[in-house]
């Protein structure tokens, strides 16, 4: 299978998940609106959330692929003692020639992903690098071999980290459960003044940080599947945890919990641990070793202990660019339905800069680890296209979005208790959101260039300083802007972030693009202009069918869209951004 076919089906499992995931959101929102109940719920399911984005999605292939792949290989022949330890069902999965292919770089999984992957079942982001690591993998293997000839040490140091690791995280969640009321006061600064909200936010924290040790025992059993070189079923396990998450929510209106808080957030929590325990299932039946032989020995257990600790400054860099969005809650969450409304707002945002990470860790990223530093050309350079194609889909999108912000949340979110007020609010925030669009795009394209380059330090330093940068932005402009303050810092930060990242890169010769590349970067911005004014017109002359909402108001937006999409065609073709036949 070709690398371009592995990214087609983790890019087409990213929009299946990300299609449940707006399901799963529209169904929160008509249930709860903006209300006490909806901004508990976010405050205190954040950190399971995000446990799952980096722990279960992909986040410690960077520190656990590079050690599977530096074991020694058995010394056996293939059927000798090592024989019959792997599930014999993925013994002629593995390509003759990825047998043979050359090591590729550890990239965090999340350094794609920023601003939030696909909320409690996001993108399997480290689907995204699975191809490059297993290559790297397969250098442990025998060729010939596979997997049948794993040795019997190999395969209880593989049992030895799904323990550790999932031994620390519940340790952590058992430390955030007793400590979730300060937890709660630190995520959620503004609940203080608000009982109800603090009180519901501490109950569904503690109820779903025992997610934590799901998400670890799923994200070590991903990297031992991506090790046995299997991309699909690691990439279909966010789709089935939402399916799980959206069962749990059918419950939940059948019983018509909704008017009881405590129940309503005690079972929200546990569609948290359903979503984490349904990608811990989907992965682990992938697992290319019998279960029988992964029982750790003392020995496999301390070579277990340094993985674990280095797995640290990987998560660490990993979730500096997730964190931009907790620290915008925070400084929201002195508004009423703050939190919420801009939980809606984001997942908008992340449909299409979901795609675009996905496309950059399954494309871009295998491409630079074979070229290493780059070469423009009077036609420009392969980062530079990247950097073309992130703001040619995202530009337009985040257009879209901050004119037709209110409209757009109106038809998709506005039933049952998700009122007129809701759609106002949250409208606020999604049309300061999506200026940040192209900005986390292309500061993604950048962040998977500097890991490939072996710059991750560059990526910490300005996703620190970035992140500084919003949570003082959003907490001052808070008070003034209402929710359009919080979306303001991150897009501040979003900003800081990019232009550090082009500067390093720059400095450090690895971003030299051509005038070709500065060309077409130039035609998606007068493209997205042009296709500003249709769309503009048309929200004014249409503004009666779009107030209705609902199914009403459907046609109108996606007349809307289509006007927005044909003229940005027509403009990027004339630009000359779009390929002449």
């Amino acid at each position: 299978m070709s690398l371009l076919r592995h990214a087609s089906t983790v890019v087409s499992l990213t929009l299946v998940s990300r299609v449940l995931g707006f399901a799963r959101d529209a169904a929160v929102a008509a249930l709860f609106g903006t209300g006490a109940v909806a901004d508990a719920s976010v405050a205190g399911l954040a950190i399971p959330q995000l446990a799952r984005r980096l722990l279960g999605e992909g986040a410690l292939n960077a520190a656990i692929l590079p050690r599977l792949a530096g074991r020694s290989p058995p010394e056996e022949p293939p059927g000798a003692a090592g024989a019959g330890l792997v599930d014999e069902r993925f013994v002629d999965e593995w390509p003759v020639d990825e047998r043979l292919a050359g090591d590729a770089p550890a990239v965090p999984a999340e350094s794609l992903g920023a601003s939030g992957g696909e909320g409690p079942a996001g993108m399997s982001r480290g689907s995204r690098l699975d191809r490059p690591h297993a290559v790297a993998s397969a250098r442990a293997i025998p060729a010939g071999a596979s997997l049948a000839g794993a040795s019997l040490s190999e395969s209880r140091f593989a049992g030895a980290l799904v323990l550790v690791f999932t031994l620390a995280a519940a340790l952590i969640a058992a430390g955030l459960g007793l400590f979730m009321p300060q937890v709660t006061a630190l995520l959620a600064p503004g609940f203080l003044d608000d009982p109800a909200r603090a009180g519901g936010a501490v109950l569904a924290g503690r109820l779903a940080v025992f997610a934590l040790p799901l998400a670890a025992c799923a994200g070590v059993l991903a990297a031992l599947v991506n090790a046995a070189g299997r991309v699909t079923r690691p990439a279909f396990a966010p789709a089935a945890g939402n399916l799980a998450v959206l069962a749990v929510i059918g419950l939940l209106a059948l019983l018509h919990a909704g008017g009881e808080p405590s129940l309503a957030l005690a079972l929200l929590a546990v569609a948290t641990l359903a979503g984490a325990f349904a990608q811990l299932v989907v992965i682990g039946v992938a697992l290319p070793y019998r279960p029988a032989t992964l029982m750790p020995d003392r020995a496999a257990l301390k070579a277990a202990l340094p993985v674990l600790a280095a797995a640290g400054p990987t998560l660490f860099a990993a979730a500096l660019p997730q964190l931009r969005i907790l620290v915008a809650n925070a400084s929201a969450s002195g508004v009423e339905g703050g939190v919420s409304a801009l939980f809606y707002a984001t997942r908008l945002v992340e449909l299409p800069l979901g795609l675009v990470g996905a496309s950059a860790g399954a494309v871009l990223l295998p491409a630079l680890a074979m070229r290493g530093r780059p070469e423009p050309a009077a036609g420009g350079s392969l980062l530079g296209h990247a950097l073309v194609a992130a703001l040619a889909l995202t530009a337009p999108a985040a257009m879209g979005l901050a004119l037709l912000a209110e409209p757009i949340v109106r038809v998709l979110f506005q039933r049952g208790a998700f009122d007129a007020a809701a759609t106002l609010l949250t409208g606020e925030a999604l049309a300061m959101l999506a200026l940040s669009l192209p900005l986390q795009a292309m500061e993604r394209i950048l962040s998977t260039a500097a890991f490939a380059q072996g710059l991750g330090r560059l990526v910490t330093r300005v996703s620190l300083a970035a992140l500084l940068l919003g949570g003082v932005i959003g907490f001052f402009f808070a008070g003034p802007l209402g929710l359009a303050g919080p979306a303001l810092g991150v897009v501040a930060s979003s900003l800081l972030a990019l232009a550090g990242l082009w500067i390093g890169l720059a400095r450090a010769g690895r971003l030299r693009l051509g005038g070709e590349d500065w060309r077409r970067l130039a035609a998606c911005l007068l493209a997205t202009l042009a296709m500003a004014v249709p769309v503009g017109l048309g929200a004014r002359l249409l503004a009666g069918p779009l107030a209705a909402g609902g199914l009403h108001g459907a046609p109108a937006l996606g007349l809307m869209v289509l006007a927005g999409l044909v003229a940005y065609g027509l403009a990027a073709r004339l630009l000359g951004l779009l390929p002449r036949r």
